[in-house]
């Protein structure tokens, strides 16, 4: 957990109408406004220069957000999509890495053998002490 975390207080009505607004305004200038741009933009292209079909303002939103999401995935630092071919593992390293997946395989196998065993040890202990309770009463 974060050792300085942020906290947000909101108090009264006051508090609730002003997080409304902000979060009106960021709607406005982020989603909305953006979506109508691109519905006149493309609709003056498309009429006047290209004769494409005219588009609506959830279409523009559409486009906002594939432009957006578009720009946000090809500017960031670390790439989320790479255009590149990957080298071929050597026979060494497909040896090492099927012995790496069949340890880990095994040592899950004896894992949930070891839980399964725990948890009846549990369930004979509890039967027990049911048992003994039991004899105590009676």
């Amino acid at each position: 957990m974060r050792k300085k975390a942020k906290i947000i207080e909101i108090k009264g009505l006051r508090g609730m109408f002003m997080i409304l607004f902000v979060a009106t305004c960021l709607c406005a200038g982020f989603v909305v406004f953006p979506a109508k741009v691109a519905v006149y933009l493309w609709n003056h292209f498309a009429f006047n220069y290209l004769a494409l079909p005219l588009i609506s303002f959830w279409q523009g939103l559409l486009l906002w957000a594939a432009v957006a999401l578009s720009v946000f995935i090809f500017n960031s630092r670390s790439k989320m999509l790479s255009f590149r071919t990957t080298a071929q593992l050597s026979d060494a390293e497909m040896k090492m890495l099927m012995d790496r997946i069949k340890i880990q395989a095994e040592a899950r196998r004896l894992n949930s053998l070891l839980l399964k065993e725990n948890m009846e040890k549990k369930d004979e202990n509890e039967t027990i002490e049911n048992k003994d309770i039991s004899e105590k009463h009676s």
